[in-house]
C-alpha cells in the first residue's frame, strides 16, 4: 500500500520497542506476584531488570499484589493441563500451543506457577514484534513502529499480559497472520505462502476459534487482488491451505478419535454459555447448534447482540490504556482507527484485513454478554489491527498532502466522479448500518413483549429512541440514568398489540423533602398517580397498569409528571452537565414491560 524504505535503523527501533515492552511486563509480574528467587535468570529478570519498570513507566501504573495467584479462572487450568500433558496433539479440551509455551516455562522455571505468566507475557512481547512487522507490511516501519510501541507500553494489553490468560499468544498469531496473508496478498511466492499456512495453524492451535477468520481469508486472498495475479494467488492460498492442514488437522483427527467431534475444544464451551443463560446444560450442543438455536428463539435480539459484539463492543473498550501517557490520546487515536477502517474498505490488503477482522471477532460477537464473554481479554487480537488502521489513516493523509504540495496538478487528473460515488456508498451504507443500529433496542425491546417476557427499556449510551422531550443526557452513579428537567418527560414504548399491560417505573424524587408525588400519563390520558417513597439503600419500584383502551398498538408515549421540579442548585447530585438554573423532576432508571400481567386483586 505504501513505500517502503532502509530496514536497519526501524529493526533495531523495533527490538528496542520490544525489550521495553518486557521490561514494563517484567514490573507488572513482580507488582502483582512478587519476584522469584530461582532458577538463576528467574531472579535476575525479576530481581535485576523489572525494577527498571518503575522508573520507565508513568506513576499511575500501578498493579496489585494477587493474594490467591491464577486461582478463579483459565490459568489455574491451563498450569493443571501443561502438567498432564502427554503429547502435543492430544485430544483435550483446550488446544495445544499455550500448553505446550506454558509446560515449557514450567520446565525452565522449575515447576514454579509463574510458568503460565510467563507464557502469556511470550505472546505479548510477540505481540510487539507482530504489530511491528503488520504496520511496516502496510503502512511504513516508521508506523509500524508507532503502532508496536502502543502495544508495548498501553496499561491494559500489559495488565492482561501477566495473568496468565492464552489471549496475548492468540493475539500475536491473529496479527502474525495478519500480517502474512497481507505480505502474500502483495508478492504471492511459496515462501510467504508457506509463512501463511504456519501462523494460520498456530493460530488454530491456539483458538480453534481461529478458523472462522482462517478460511475466509485463504478464499479472499485468491479472489480479491490484481487480476493479472490471480494465478499465483491461487498457487500460494492452496500451499498455505496444504501446510495448515498438516499441521493442524492431527489436533482435529485427534478429538474426533477420541470424543466424535472434531471441534470438541469449541462445542465443549457451549455448556458455560447455557449454563450462565440459565438454559437447559446438560447435554452436548455444537457451536453452530447453539447460535442457531438463539437465532431462532430471539432473531431480533441475537442480531442486536452480534452487531454489537461484532462492531461497538471491541472496539469501545480498546482505548482506556494510554491515558496515563497523554489525555487523549485514545481517543483520537479511535477516530483515526475508523477513518482508516474506512479506508480499508477501498484496497484489496485492506479488505484482506477487514475480513480477518471480522472474521476473528465473529465468535465472541454471539456470547460477548454472557458470563464475562466481554472482557477485553477476548477482543485483544482486534487491537493491533484498530491501530495499524489508525496509523493507516495518517500515513495516507500525510502522503497525500506532501502529494498535492509537490505537483497541485495531480488533482485535476483525479477521477472525482468516480471517487465521489465510491464515497458516496460508503457513506451511504455507513448510514444505514448506524440507523439500523439505533432502532434495534426498539426492536429488541417489542420482540421480548410479543414473546411474552419482561421487556426493560434502561437508560444508556443506546436509549435515544425510547427517550423523547424533558430529559437529560444520560449519567452514571452506580446505575445509568435520566433526569427529567421539564413539568412533563415522555418515554417511548412498543407495544404491539392493544391490550392491557403493566409496567414498573424504578424512579426516585431528586428532592425527597419536596417532591411527594408524580402523575402518569399513556397517549396524553391519565393512567395513574403515584405517590413517592424514599428509601436511599434501593431505587423506588412502582408498578403503574396501561388499560387496553388508552393503548394502541405501536409506538405509545409514556409521560411523567412531577408535582414540582426543584432548582437543580439545591440538589445534592453530582453530573456533569447540571447547571445551577436548571429545574429537576425525578431520575429515572429504567421502565420495566411486564411480559405477564397479573391478575387484579379483588
Amino acid at each position: 500500500m505504501f513505500r517502503r524504505g532502509s530496514a536497519a535503523v526501524p529493526a533495531l527501533l523495533a527490538l528496542a520497542v520490544i525489550a521495553y515492552g518486557g521490561i514494563l511486563r517484567l514490573d507488572a509480574f513482580v507488582q502483582t506476584y512478587g519476584p522469584l528467587d530461582h532458577p538463576v535468570w528467574a531472579r535476575v529478570l525479576t530481581h535485576e531488570v523489572a525494577p527498571l519498570g518503575a522508573s520507565l513507566r508513568p506513576a499511575a501504573y500501578i498493579w496489585h499484589r494477587a493474594d490467591r495467584p491464577y486461582v478463579g479462572g483459565d490459568p489455574i487450568n491451563y498450569l493443571e493441563y501443561a502438567r498432564e500433558m502427554r503429547s502435543f496433539y492430544q485430544a483435550h479440551v483446550r488446544e495445544p500451543i499455550f500448553l505446550a509455551l506454558t509446560r515449557g516455562f514450567l520446565r525452565l522455571l522449575s515447576d514454579q506457577d509463574a510458568a503460565v505468566s510467563f507464557a502469556s507475557m511470550t505472546g505479548s512481547l510477540f505481540t510487539i514484534l507482530a504489530t511491528y512487522l503488520l504496520g511496516a507490511a502496510l503502512v511504513s516501519r516508521p508506523a509500524g513502529l508507532a503502532a508496536a510501541f502502543v502495544i508495548a507500553v498501553d496499561y491494559d494489553v500489559i495488565s492482561w499480559s501477566v495473568e496468565g490468560w492464552r489471549d496475548d499468544v492468540f493475539t500475536a498469531t491473529v496479527t502474525l497472520s495478519a500480517w502474512a496473508f497481507v505480505r502474500c496478498l502483495q508478492t504471492p511466492t511459496r515462501g510467504r505462502a508457506l509463512v501463511v499456512g504456519v501462523v494460520t495453524a498456530a493460530a488454530c492451535l491456539t483458538r480453534v476459534t481461529a478458523l472462522t477468520f482462517v478460511l475466509p481469508a485463504f478464499v479472499w486472498l485468491v479472489f480479491d487482488g490484481d487480476a493479472a495475479m490471480w494465478r499465483p494467488r491461487a498457487k500460494a492460498a492452496a500451499t498455505a491451505v496444504l501446510v495448515c492442514t498438516v499441521l493442524a488437522a492431527p489436533y482435529f483427527i485427534s478429538c474426533a478419535i477420541a470424543t466424535g467431534d472434531p471441534f470438541y475444544a469449541i462445542d465443549y464451551h457451549t455448556g458455560f454459555y447455557r449454563y450462565a443463560e440459565g438454559a437447559p446444560s446438560e447435554r452436548p450442543m455444537s457451536a453452530a447448534a447453539y447460535i442457531r438455536s438463539k437465532i431462532a428463539q430471539k432473531p431480533v435480539s441475537t442480531l442486536d447482540i452480534a452487531v454489537t459484539g461484532m462492531f461497538v463492543h471491541p472496539f469501545a473498550i480498546k482505548w482506556r490504556g494510554l491515558e496515563a501517557w497523554a489525555h487523549g490520546i485514545g481517543r483520537a487515536l479511535s477516530w483515526l482507527a475508523i477513518v482508516g477502517l474506512i479506508v480499508w474498505l477501498f484496497l484489496p490488503d485492506g479488505r484482506l484485513l477487514l475480513v480477518i477482522l471480522c472474521g476473528s471477532l465473529l465468535p465472541y460477537a454471539f456470547t460477548w454478554n454472557v458470563g464475562g464473554g466481554g472482557e477485553y481479554r477476548f477482543t485483544m487480537h482486534a487491537y493491533p489491527l484498530y491501530l495499524v488502521a489508525a496509523l493507516s489513516a495518517v500515513a495516507l493523509a500525510g502522503r497525500g498532502a506532501i502529494a498535492v504540495w509537490r505537483e497541485p496538478g495531480r488533482l485535476r487528473t483525479v477521477n472525482w466522479t468516480r471517487r465521489t460515488v465510491r464515497v458516496s456508498a460508503v457513506v451511504g451504507v455507513a448510514a444505514g448500518a448506524y440507523a439500523l443500529y439505533v432502532v434495534l433496542p426498539w426492536l429488541v425491546a417489542r420482540e421480548a413483549i410479543v414473546s411474552g417476557a419482561d421487556a426493560t427499556i434502561e437508560t444508556g449510551a443506546r436509549d435515544a429512541i425510547f427517550f423523547g422531550a424533558g430529559w437529560s443526557d444520560s449519567y452514571v452513579d452506580g446505575l445509568t440514568f435520566r433526569l427529567s428537567r421539564a413539568e412533563k418527560a415522555n418515554v417511548r414504548i412498543p407495544l404491539p398489540a392493544r391490550r392491557m399491560y403493566q409496567v414498573v417505573l424504578r424512579l426516585d424524587p431528586v428532592a425527597p423533602d419536596r417532591q411527594h408525588r408524580v402523575v402518569v400519563l399513556l397517549n396524553r390520558q391519565l393512567v395513574a398517580a403515584l405517590q413517592l417513597g424514599w428509601n436511599p439503600d434501593r431505587v423506588g419500584s412502582y408498578p403503574v397498569q396501561l388499560p387496553a383502551e388508552k393503548v394502541r398498538a405501536g409506538s405509545n408515549e409514556l409521560t411523567i409528571v412531577p408535582d414540582v421540579l426543584v432548582p437543580a442548585a439545591s440538589v445534592a447530585l453530582h453530573v456533569p452537565a447540571k447547571q445551577a438554573g436548571d429545574n429537576l423532576g425525578v431520575r429515572l432508571w429504567y421502565v420495566r414491560v411486564l411480559g405477564t400481567v397479573p391478575a387484579p386483586v379483588h
